[in-house]
This record gives structure tokens, C-alpha cells and sequence, in this order.
């Protein structure tokens, strides 16, 4: 059942790209550059392997762009926690390390960053995280600046509702985005691109209710390629 939790959120202005964010509840995503994606998941998987990495409480995920409009990032990481304090955990027993040194050396030259956003689980989705059953599920991403938030939110369940099918719906606030930019974004999961696309009842009526509230910011759609736990 679609769980409502809308107690506590803040709305903060950024700017947002896009992407995969999985099951995670709340988390830091970086769009990056790669030139060389072989030896960037390879650096990746070295520094989630260690002792250190493995301390925390904290899944790393990558994905690859495969529509980004004009977005420059090749890839999306995920940093994902089951909540800000396990982010908080990670960057307080990474940072300064050799480890993590070891991590920035050998990415330097190889990747530039793009973008990059922390986001908190707003605790709506539509209850069908079960449907995604293959390991390179597509994601698609669309950041919004939405001004009434309770009222997009709610415009959104019945979005959901006439939506129940092979998609896992969710929100997300997402914040320190920079300038001018979003402080939602809505993400749609499925496991292949025709399921994903074909997700699109009830958005004529969606738009509608929601068209003076929102501004949209950027959208992209992206597939897992590696998660390392």
C-alpha cells in the first residue's frame, strides 16, 4: 500500500539533473563526466570493497545515461543510505583517509563532475518497489521547483492510482542543488524501456491541477549498471 508521510518536509530551491536513485530513502547523487568507464568502476568497486567503506551503512550504485537531453554527465552515482544520518556516517569516516585518497587518485583526470544533490525520501510512492526484478532497471527522473508542495503531492497520488502497473513510482526532496534550480524530483523505475514509457494514464488531468505549481527543471532517463553493497 502507497505509504503518505508528508510531516516534516522543507522546500529548498537547487539545480537538479536526473537520474537513478533505486529504493534508496534518502542518499547523495553525483553526475559525472567519465572518460573511461572500465577504470571508474573499477576505482569504485576497490574503494566499496575496503574495510572502511564496508563500516558504513551506505549502498553504492552507477548508473549509465541513456537520454539526458542536453546533460554532459555520462554517469549517475548514488551514495544511498536508509536515512541522512548514514550519509552523515560515511563522509565523517571517509574523509581524509588513504583510502579515500587512494579513490580520488585514481579517478583524477578520468572524471569531471557534473552535477550533484542530496535527497530525503518524502515517503510517497505507489507500493510497487516489487515489480523491479531486473538487476539493469531503467530510471527515469524528472526535477521540478514545485511551489505548493502538498498540493503537487496530492495531484500526484491519483497520478499514481491511475498508474498501478509495471512502474514503481516515487518523491523525493532533493536539496543543495544549487542556484535556480528544483527541490523535487519524481522517479519512475522499471525493469525495460517500453514498460517505463508506456506509464501514462491520467497525466492530461495531472498536468492540469499542477501546471501554475511547478516548474520543471531537467529529466533524463538512465540503467543500472553496478551496485556494490
Amino acid at each position: 500500500m502507497r505509504k503518505i508521510l508528508i510531516k516534516c518536509f522543507f522546500v529548498v530551491a537547487g539545480s537538479s539533473l536526473f537520474t537513478s536513485l533505486s529504493n534508496a530513502q534518502s542518499g547523495i547523487g553525483y553526475y559525472v563526466d567519465v572518460k573511461n568507464p572500465s577504470a571508474y568502476l573499477q576505482a569504485i568497486a576497490a574503494f566499496s570493497s575496503s574495510s572502511l567503506a564496508s563500516s558504513v551503512n551506505v549502498t553504492t550504485t552507477v548508473q549509465v545515461a541513456v537520454a539526458n537531453g542536453l546533460g554532459s554527465a555520462t554517469h549517475f552515482v548514488t551514495q544511498n543510505g536508509s536515512s541522512l544520518s548514514d550519509v552523515d556516517r560515511l563522509r565523517s569516516v571517509t574523509m581524509g583517509t588513504p583510502e579515500f585518497a587512494e579513490f580520488q587518485s585514481a579517478v583524477q583526470g578520468n572524471r569531471s563532475l557534473a552535477g550533484e544533490l542530496i535527497y530525503n525520501s518524502l515517503g510517497v510512492d505507489n507500493g510497487n518497489a516489487d515489480v523491479i526484478t531486473s538487476p539493469n532497471p531503467y530510471h527515469w527522473h524528472i526535477h521540478l521547483l514545485v511551489t505548493d508542495l502538498p498540493a503537487y503531492l496530492e495531484a500526484l497520488e491519483e497520478l499514481m492510482d491511475a498508474n498501478d502497473g509495471d512502474v514503481y513510482m516515487r518523491a523525493y526532496q532533493t536539496a543543495g542543488t544549487g542556484l535556480g534550480g528544483g527541490n523535487l524530483v519524481v522517479v519512475n523505475t522499471a525493469n525495460t524501456l517500453e514498460d517505463l514509457l508506456s506509464n501514462n494514464n491520467g497525466y492530461d488531468e495531472f498536468i492540469e491541477k499542477t501546471l501554475n505549481i511547478r516548474t520543471p527543471i531537467a529529466n533524463g532517463i538512465y540503467q543500472t549498471v553496478a551496485t556494490f553493497e
